[in-house]
């Protein structure tokens, strides 16, 4: 249940950075903060089976691959959009 209750904020902060009406720092740092989400959800993943044995270890790492491709692929698509918005604002300013 923590994966998905970490993963949760990570799928939202990147779309909230895209809509924020003017970038500015914020935008850098919840592009950061979806990305280390990410990180920490597939990481207690890991982490809730560390005492398990070899096999199960396996199925769910690749289970999870699948989970991770997404929602590394959600982040870096909205946080490239945000990303490049704040470049602009910072080129035009």
């Amino acid at each position: 249940m923590l994966p998905f209750a970490i993963a949760a904020p990570a799928l939202v902060l990147p779309v909230v950075a895209v809509a924020l009406g003017r970038p500015s720092a914020r935008t850098l740092a919840l592009v950061a903060l979806s990305y280390l989400l990410v990180a920490a959800s597939l990481l207690s993943v890991m982490w809730g089976n560390a005492t398990s044995d070899a096999s199960t270890v396996l199925d769910t790492a690749e289970g999870w691959l699948y989970v991770g491709v997404g929602l590394f692929a959600w982040v870096s698509v909205f946080s490239a959009v945000a990303v490049l918005r704040y470049g602009r604002e910072r080129g035009a300013a």
